[in-house]
C-alpha cells in the first residue's frame, strides 16, 4: 500500500522539500537552449491543431468607376501537435534513509533534474537533426523542412527553402542562402520580408561561425574587404549565430528568422511536477518527475537550411 508523502516520519516531513529543491536547481538554472528558437505556449487540451490559409494577393489596378476584385484565402496544410508524457524517478530503501541519507538522494535528486532538461534538449532538437529528410520528420505539406519543394497552396508550384547545391559554411554560401532568404514568398506569392536573425548549427560550428560573422573585415581573403555581412542594405549587421551540441550533423547550417516570425511551435501540456511516495510495507520512499508537452513546426518560412557539403 502507498501513502502519500505526509505520511508522519521525519525524513518526509524534512528531507523531501530539500529534494525538490534540489531537483528544481539542476533543471531551471538556464532557459533551456530550444526557447530561443521555439515559440513555447501552453496548451489545456490533449491536442493542438493549426491550419494553414493563403494569405491575399498584391492588389490590382482598378479604372476609373470599375469595381473592387475581391481576393480569397486558399486552405493550407494542417498539423496535430499530440502531446507526450515523460516520467523518470528513483527509488531509496529505508537502510539508504537511515544511513546515508543525504549523499546518495542529493545525487539522485540532482540526475532527474538534469535528465528532465536534457529530454527536452534531444526532443525538440531532434526537429533540426530530421530537418533534411521527409521520411523521419515530414511536415504538414507532405516534404522536409528544408526542401526545394514546398508546394505553393495557392499560386501554384514549388518553392524551395534549401541551397541548390549543398554547401559548408563559408562566406559565399551564407550569402547565397541570405539572398535565397530574402526572395522567399508565402503561399499567396508576397515577398515574406523577415529578417533573418540566427544562424544555427552544430557545437562544432561555433569557431567557423564567430570567425565569418565576427570580424569587421573579411575572413577568407587578404584583401582590404569590409565583411559585408555586418552592412546589409536594408537588413542591417547579420552577425548573430547559435551553436548546439544537440544538433548532430557537424556541417548542416541553417538561417532562422526570429521565433515570433516561424511556425517552430513547443506546447506545455504539463510543466515538470515532482511526487514522492512511501511503500508502507517496506518503508522505501519513491521519488518521481513527470512533464507533458508537444513540438515541432506548422511551416517552413522563417527557416532556410543546408545539410552541408
Amino acid at each position: 500500500m502507498l501513502v502519500r508523502s505526509n505520511f508522519p516520519d521525519l525524513f518526509l516531513a524534512d528531507a523531501l522539500p530539500a529534494l525538490d529543491e534540489v531537483i528544481y536547481q539542476r533543471f531551471d538554472p538556464m532557459p533551456p537552449m530550444f526557447s530561443k528558437v521555439f515559440r513555447v505556449m501552453t496548451s489545456n487540451r490533449s491536442i493542438e491543431q493549426t491550419t494553414g490559409m493563403s494569405g491575399l494577393g498584391i492588389m490590382k489596378a482598378v479604372r476609373e468607376g470599375g469595381p473592387v476584385t475581391y481576393d480569397q484565402n486558399v486552405q493550407g496544410f494542417d498539423k496535430t501537435y499530440t502531446h507526450t508524457d515523460y516520467a523518470n524517478g528513483f527509488r531509496m530503501t529505508h537502510r539508504l534513509i537511515r544511513d546515508d541519507k543525504w549523499s546518495i538522494a542529493k545525487k539522485n535528486a540532482s540526475e532527474l533534474g538534469r535528465g528532465a532538461r536534457e529530454t527536452l534538449e534531444l526532443l525538440t532538437w531532434d526537429v533540426f537533426n530530421n530537418a533534411f529528410s521527409a521520411g523521419a520528420y515530414a511536415g504538414p505539406d507532405g516534404v522536409a523542412m528544408c526542401s526545394a519543394s514546398h508546394p505553393q497552396v495557392k499560386i501554384g508550384g514549388v518553392q524551395s527553402n534549401i541551397l541548390s547545391v549543398a554547401a559548408d559554411f563559408d562566406v559565399a554560401s551564407v550569402q547565397l542562402a541570405l539572398t535565397d532568404f530574402r526572395k522567399l514568398k508565402d503561399s499567396a506569392g508576397k515577398r515574406i520580408n523577415v529578417q533573418p536573425k540566427y544562424v544555427l548549427g552544430a557545437a562544432d560550428q561555433e569557431w567557423n561561425f564567430s570567425e565569418v560573422l565576427s570580424g569587421k573585415m573579411r575572413s577568407d581573403t587578404a584583401n582590404n574587404t569590409v565583411n559585408a555581412l555586418r552592412h546589409r542594405d536594408g537588413y542591417g549587421s547579420f552577425t548573430d549565430f547559435l551553436t548546439v551540441p544537440y544538433i548532430t550533423d557537424a556541417d548542416a547550417w541553417w538561417i532562422l528568422a526570429d521565433k515570433a516570425d516561424t511556425e517552430l511551435r513547443f506546447y506545455w501540456r504539463e510543466k515538470p511536477t515532482t511526487l514522492h511516495d512511501m511503500d508502507f510495507d517496506t518503508r522505501s520512499v519513491k521519488t518521481a518527475m513527470w512533464m507533458c508537452f508537444s513540438y515541432g513546426f506548422s511551416d517552413y518560412l522563417g527557416v532556410y537550411g543546408t545539410p552541408g557539403a
